[in-house]
């Protein structure tokens, strides 16, 4: 009979070793405020990356403790997972990632993942779900507010918020303008389409445009740019009742520090060094609108016209700012594809049937004038300030990447036939294109940074990161000449998450969500991981030599689960579990691991960077244990082991954190029905009384449990720990009696 209250991977003893360390990762007031997080910290440091999940100041990189859900509870201090974190350059590049500190513990979650983290001056801006209640006393966490958060801890908690919205999936930037920081966000008001402005400093909260024809186009790499984009559609007679609307639209552009002057007895607006917008006063007072809120009036739109669509034979209104004729007899509709590399990408449609116009056009922000508004529409004039960036959109779609290179405009796309990812320059000669990676199957571009494009690939769970350098010649990157320079190359072990924030880039560190699954369970936590960008090769090499391993135990899955245990894992093994093995067998591993000469393991390639909150390093030291220790195939055994004091003891005092990836397992208690329901349910595979044979052990299915439902397993291991420390408390009554 096997005494199963021992087989803990040295849980007790570690429990002992890390008692200190683990309280610094469960809401300690002091953990958060005052010298703790001063040291070092350089209020004047510059700012970058701001407004993903992980934003670099002075020293020291700010990151979203992983991907947490908004329903989560986000009491200021509990929070660890989704909290934000730091940690400095210099351990981030040493790898020294356990010294990560929680700044500030509340959750940076909302649906949006286009906009995270800001930083401006001594404060963090982010969105989080209120902790308010209804009159049920229910979290009201749909809601958002929006706040700011000392970066140095020595402030207290914000109280209140700036403002709050109904939902967490709208979109918002914090952006500066003039020294002031502005949050952007869009709102639904009455069921129309808003872009809104808050003053963070004041607390005015101005309607920046109402019922835009598109949607609002940020900037796509800079999201602190206070510009926005977007086109309108253009009324005749907006204040009667025969309001129609033109053919024709025009594009604009707002910037979030603009202001209105109302002048109410007259029924009209003007936007500072802007349009006036002049309405019928009777009209508007018999409809019961507010001529003093610019935000009432038929017509709210704060920004400037920077293309105007009117035809040559279409009666001027209002919005025509130049006076001057169209050359196009029924204009122009206007689609925005992206705000970026300081301008705005679109194409153009003339109204006129036979006058299509595939080609996609780049107009820079400085050359955006009101006064040219209509006469900047002849794109092909000398001295024009729009640029064609291609005469077809097939390749210079969305999804390729833009950038502006010693003038010239390039873009990256994937070939849909044959899977190349090629690089497009636009010269004055014409498109030169060049394969820069040949057959990326699957590939989908995500950003260029240095003098790499990055892009990801199919992975386990989530999607592998690849990268190639796109510097060189056509000659660079024949695939005969073999020059490791220019060839792809894939950031060993990588699997992140694309439901989530994309990869954030630090030098020769990159940071993502892991999308991994740990032991036997199916969850990916989605923690924040780090990878060397400098060490792709040796690493694959490393890597390499642990498959080479592996290989040489192809027949035996119970004997390539103890192998990637010791890879993957810096747990240690009882010597009760150690049993269950061969005993040379064991040996050759753990020295494989441990040995002068030893195999890499995984967090010498990939490393968590994030601290693990209790819970889910719960679920993972057991999802670790079932995938080592199998439970008994005995129906007829009792469970022996641990009093019911001992086993209080360790489930009150498991209070563990884990960086640097190493995780300590915790006792999973079978019961002898739970273990038979394991077994027909398939979720894992009893494992016989005896020692592992490793020369054939191709009965034993180790990944037998991949497709399993990982909810049911938590609740059959949660109803098992329940029960059996309920009996054993109970029996332990009974001897006191």
């Amino acid at each position: 009979m096997r005494n199963k209250g021992k087989k803990l991977l040295g849980l007790v003893a570690a429990i002992a070793t890390l008692a200190s360390v683990s309280l610094t990762g469960c809401g300690s007031a002091a953990s958060y405020k005052g010298e703790e997080l001063t040291a070092g910290y350089d209020s004047a440091a510059a700012v970058e990356s701001n407004g993903g999940f992980a934003v670099k100041k002075g020293d020291f990189v700010y990151f979203i403790n992983g991907s947490q859900d908004y329903t989560a509870n986000n009491t200021y201090g509990d929070v660890v997972k989704g909290a934000l974190m730091r940690i400095s350059v210099s351990d981030m590049e040493s790898g020294a990632y356990d010294k990560a500190q929680i700044v500030v513990p509340s959750l940076f979650t909302t649906s949006n993942y286009n906009s995270g983290v800001y930083i401006y001056g001594d404060y963090v801006y982010y969105a989080t779900p209120t902790t308010d209640k209804n009159l049920h006393g229910e979290v009201e966490n749909s809601w958002v507010d929006f706040k700011r958060a000392k970066l140095d801890g020595s402030e207290a908690p914000m109280k209140g918020q700036f403002f709050r919205l109904s939902t967490n999936s709208a979109n918002y930037r914090y952006v500066e303008e003039n020294g002031v920081v502005y949050c952007l966000y869009e709102e639904t008001v009455d069921g129309t389409a808003c872009l809104k402005s808050y003053n963070t400093a004041t607390g005015d909260d101005v309607v920046l445009v109402k019922g835009a024809k598109s949607s609002f186009y940020y900037d796509m790499k800079d999201l602190t740019n206070p510009n926005v984009y977007y086109t309108m559609e253009v009324k005749y007679d907006i204040d009667s009742d025969y309001a129609t609307t033109a053919q024709y639209d025009q594009l604009y552009t707002v910037n979030a520090a603009a202001t209105v002057t109302v002048d109410a007895s007259k029924a009209s607006y003007t936007v500072k060094d802007g349009a006036t917008y002049d309405f019928d006063e009777k009209y508007l007072k018999d409809n019961d609108v507010d001529t003093a809120d610019h935000a009432a009036y038929p017509y709210v739109n704060l920004g400037t016209l920077v293309l105007d669509g009117m035809g040559k034979i279409s009666e001027r209104t209002m919005f025509n700012q130049e006076d001057v004729e169209s050359t196009e007899p029924t204009g122009y509709n206007y689609t925005v594809q992206r705000y970026e590399n300081g301008g705005v990408y679109f194409t153009r449609k003339a109204l006129t049937p036979t006058t299509e116009d595939p080609s996609l056009y780049y107009l820079a922000d400085a050359d955006v004038k009101a006064d040219k508004s209509i006469s900047n529409n002849a794109f092909d004039a000398e001295g024009n300030p729009v640029a064609t960036v291609s005469k077809e959109t097939t390749n210079a779609s969305a999804t390729a990447l833009f950038e502006i290179e010693n003038g010239n405009h390039v873009y990256y796309y994937v070939d849909t036939t044959t899977n190349n990812i090629e690089k497009a320059t636009v010269t004055a000669e014409g498109t030169n294109v060049t394969s820069i990676a040949l057959k990326a199957s699957g590939a989908v571009l995500l950003k260029v940074e240095g003098d790499y494009v990055y892009y990801s690939g199919t992975g386990t769970n989530g999607k592998s990161l690849s990268r190639v350098n796109y510097t060189g010649d056509a000659a660079a990157y024949n695939p005969l000449l073999n020059n490791k320079e220019y060839q792809p190359e894939t950031v060993t072990l990588v699997d992140y998450s694309d439901s989530w924030y994309k990869p954030e880039f630090f030098g020769n560190v990159v940071l993502y969500p892991n999308a991994q699954n740990f032991g036997a369970g199916t969850v990916a936590y989605n923690y924040i991981y780090a990878a060397r960008l400098d060490k792709i090769e040796e690493n694959e090499a490393k890597y390499e030599a642990v498959n080479e391993y592996l290989e040489e135990y192809s027949d035996s899955a119970a004997s390539q689960s103890l192998i990637k245990f010791f890879f993957r894992t810096n747990l240690t093994v009882s010597e009760e579990s150690e049993k269950e093995y061969d005993e040379k067998f064991f040996a050759e591993v753990k020295g494989k691991f441990e040995g002068e000469n030893k195999l890499a393991k995984e967090s010498e390639i990939i490393a968590l960077v994030s601290r693990i909150n209790e819970e889910d390093a719960e679920q993972i030291e057991n999802s670790w244990t079932d995938y080592l220790l199998q439970p008994d195939d005995d129906d007829n055994e009792e469970d022996e082991g641990l009093s019911a004091g001992a086993i209080w003891a360790i489930v009150i005092g498991s209070v563990i954190v884990v960086a640097a990836a190493v995780a300590i397992p915790v006792i999973v208690i079978s019961k002898k029905n739970a273990a038979k329901k394991r077994e027909e349910e398939a979720t894992v595979n009893a494992y016989k009384r005896k020692k592992i044979d490793t020369t054939d052990d191709k009965s034993i299915d180790v990944y037998a449990d991949e497709k399993v439902d990982n909810a049911e397993v938590t609740e059959t291991v949660s109803e098992e720990v329940t029960e059996t420390v309920s009996e054993e408390a109970a029996k332990t009554d009974e001897t006191n009696e």
